[in-house]
C-alpha cells in the first residue's frame, strides 16, 4: 500500500496510472535514491566511533533491516533526515515536471 509520500512521488512523476507492479518498481528505485542521499548525511553526522562501528557492521554484509536499525539507534534525527530527503526529491521532481505541490 502506498504511503502519502509514495502517493506524492507517484503523482509528481505522473506514473500513478501505471500497473501496481510497475509503480512498486519505481518506488523501489526512488527508495534507493533516497536511502543513498540520506546515508551520506547520516555518515556526516556520525562521530568517529559511530563511523568505525558502522564500517564494521557493513563489513559483516548485514541485511537492510540491521543497517536501518543501527542508523535509527545511533544517528540522531535519522528519521528526519530521511523525511527531508523524500521532500527534497519530491520537490525536485515537481520542479522538473512543472507541477506544484499542494
Amino acid at each position: 500500500m502506498a504511503t502519502p509520500n509514495d502517493t506524492t512521488l507517484l503523482s509528481s512523476l505522473g506514473i500513478e496510472g501505471l500497473p501496481p507492479d510497475e509503480q512498486e518498481e519505481m518506488l523501489l528505485k526512488l527508495s534507493e535514491v533516497v536511502f543513498k542521499g540520506s546515508l551520506v548525511r547520516m555518515i556526516e553526522q556520525m562521530d568517529e566511533q559511530t563511523k568505525d562501528d558502522f564500517n564494521e557492521l557493513l563489513d559483516s554484509d548485514p541485511d537492510d533491516e540491521v543497517v536501518q536499525a543501527f542508523l535509527k539507534e545511533r544517528v540522531p534525527d535519522a528519521d528526519r533526515i530521511v523525511e527531508e530527503a523524500i521532500q527534497s526529491l519530491t520537490s525536485d521532481i515537481l520542479d522538473v515536471t512543472g507541477e506544484s505541490q499542494d
